[in-house]
């Protein structure tokens, strides 16, 4: 869902950047959709050519590049200015193997590049300038996968793909809650089928870092009391044994709470992506092995969810605690 986009100090020579409406849209994307690729040697540059923006502007920019609600992802690329490159191939060439998708660059170097879009490998890389952010390909779609809804039978691995890929590239720490969860794992393992869990560690697996899994769930659904020992016992005798589970780049934490807490204060299933929220209308049913249902879905900015609330309710009340 995050798109992966550049730009360098030059950005800050673009004169569209007095204007409030072409701040508010670069930062607004970036904070929402996208995940900002900083070259290390180059993000000094970046820091003092800042100094160029107008003054009532500056510190936006400043917090952007400091805060951990815009996301940032280090890389290294022997040609780190824009401008330098002679063509979209040599974008493709020394960017995108950093998973860069999108350019942002001045457009006073429009002539630069006769193309500015080609797909590559199921990606679409684009070249865009300050004022047109809002025409940018791959915001549009990181947009509109925030905004629509799970459709009946969609393909689960083409639902990570385009959902959730960009959100774990740049994600550490992610927190689930959803009431059922527990509930279903039990269910899935007498049925003898692969969990939520064990669907969303293989998927994480592929980017070899490490995640810690933060799992709340209810532990007395009405008439279905959950056994806190079978969940220990899955998690260490099935879920680590598993060939794409390796310590190094899980830990896995799982508590359970009353039902009442989460009918009260946290009834929305959610997955917290770092500071991003996943609101799914089934939650982790769609990790299941069944056929996926209709389901209503939103991303959201942390701040913008009652997320931390609920969170704060859960960690408070826990009956039961896995680590």
């Amino acid at each position: 869902m995050l798109t992966t986009f550049y730009f360098d100090q030059e950005l800050f020579d673009d004169s569209a950047l007095e204007y409030p409406a072409i701040n508010n849209a670069i930062l607004e994307s970036w904070r929402n959709y996208g995940c900002l690729a900083v070259c290390t040697e180059n993000s000094k540059n970046i820091i003092s050519a800042i100094n160029k923006v107008p003054l009532k502007y500056k510190q936006r920019w400043i917090t952007a590049l400091s805060s951990k609600t815009f996301k940032k992802t280090k890389v290294r690329i022997d040609n780190p200015v824009l401008s330098t490159l002679s063509s979209i191939d040599d974008f493709k060439e020394n960017y995108f193997k950093n998973d860069i998708i999108t350019g942002i660059l001045p457009s006073d170097y429009n002539e630069l590049f006769t193309t500015r879009t080609i797909d590559v490998s199921n990606h679409h890389l684009e070249i865009i300038n300050p004022t047109n952010i809002n025409e940018s390909i791959n915001f549009t779609t990181s947009k509109d996968s925030c905004e629509q809804d799970i459709k009946a039978n969609e393909d689960f691995s083409e639902l990570w793909c385009r959902r959730f890929d960009g959100l774990a590239k740049h994600t550490s720490i992610i927190t689930i809650i959803d009431r059922y969860m527990a509930l279903n794992i039990e269910y899935d393992l007498n049925r003898r089928k692969a969990t939520s869990l064990e669907r969303l560690i293989e998927k994480l697996f592929a980017y070899d870092k490490k995640f810690v899994i933060d799992i709340y769930s209810a532990c007395d659904i009405p008439n279905k009391n959950i056994n806190a020992s079978s969940i220990k016992s899955y998690i260490e005798s099935t879920v680590k044994k598993k060939p794409y589970y390796k310590d190094k780049n899980f830990e896995i934490r799982f508590s359970l709470c009353k039902d009442r807490i989460f009918k009260t204060k946290a009834h929305d299933r959610m997955m917290c992506f770092d500071d991003h929220v996943v609101q799914i209308g089934k939650g982790m049913e769609i990790f299941r092995s069944n056929p996926i249902e209709n389901n209503t879905f939103t991303i959201k900015a942390r701040r913008a969810t009652f997320f931390d609330e609920a969170y704060k309710e859960l960690t408070k009340n826990r009956d039961w605690v896995y680590r």
